[in-house]
């Protein structure tokens, strides 16, 4: 999980007055081998109790927006995009994600293999999702926000921003970062080990307390993709 949530205090000052902020503890309870960033201050303090869980949305949810084919010499190319669907809420937070499809086995281009010789060992997987940022806290949710995990070197693989403007040219935009209580919908790319099977999409909450000492715990977010 990537969660950034940033603390804009003159601002808060100024619309809420005497507001709770949220500081991330320096302990995490979550699995030590997830990369995420921790959640720092936010306006309010959170109601303590947390159903969130992943759940399958409607169809009408999925909202397609990228397609298979490439565009141009400076796009890579890939097989057809594979529906996923499924959905989590973070209602501590106030975040919740769809994950609408995702692509395995992408080609980037032979400029990008050049450029970055890393990938000659990764496969290129693609996800598309809509999130949808907290208006609890000034929040910013985006692409850093996810992981793949069950990675064989027990290190979840972060997400990655070299191929953008390249799957971009392929017909899959990018995930833009969602800010407070925005939505926004596109695409993630992962550069996973060769051979890797197993993908599951991760949203790691980080361990947290508020100014009035409630305590947040770390959850995982788990998505299988195939």
């Amino acid at each position: 999980m990537h969660v950034r949530i940033r603390t804009c205090l003159p601002a808060v000052a100024a619309m809420i007055a005497g507001s709770a902020l949220l500081t991330a503890c320096n302990g995490d309870s979550g699995s030590s081998s997830d990369n995420a960033a921790s959640p720092s201050q936010a306006s309010s303090a959170p109601t303590p109790s947390d159903t969130g869980a992943a759940s399958t949305p409607s169809a009408s949810a999925s909202t397609s927006s990228a397609a298979a084919s490439p565009a141009g010499a400076d796009s890579g190319s890939s097989g057809k995009p594979v529906a996923v669907n499924k959905a989590f809420t973070d209602n501590v937070m106030g975040e919740k994600a769809t994950v609408l499809k995702y692509v395995s086995g992408y080609q980037p281009s032979a400029a990008a293999k050049s450029k970055f010789s890393a990938l000659a060992d990764e496969e290129v997987v693609l996800v598309e999702v809509k999130v949808t940022a907290s208006s609890k806290y000034y929040d910013v949710f985006g692409a850093d926000s996810f992981s793949l995990t069950g990675m064989a070197n027990g290190i979840d693989d972060a997400s990655t921003t070299i191929l953008d403007d390249e799957i971009k040219a392929a017909g899959y935009p990018p995930l833009p970062d969602a800010e407070t209580g925005k939505t926004t919908t596109g695409w993630v790319v992962f550069t996973p080990d060769k051979g890797t099977k197993k993908l599951v999409l991760r949203h790691k909450r980080l361990a947290a307390k508020t100014s009035n000492g409630t305590s947040i715990p770390s959850k995982n977010f788990d998505i299988p993709l195939n």
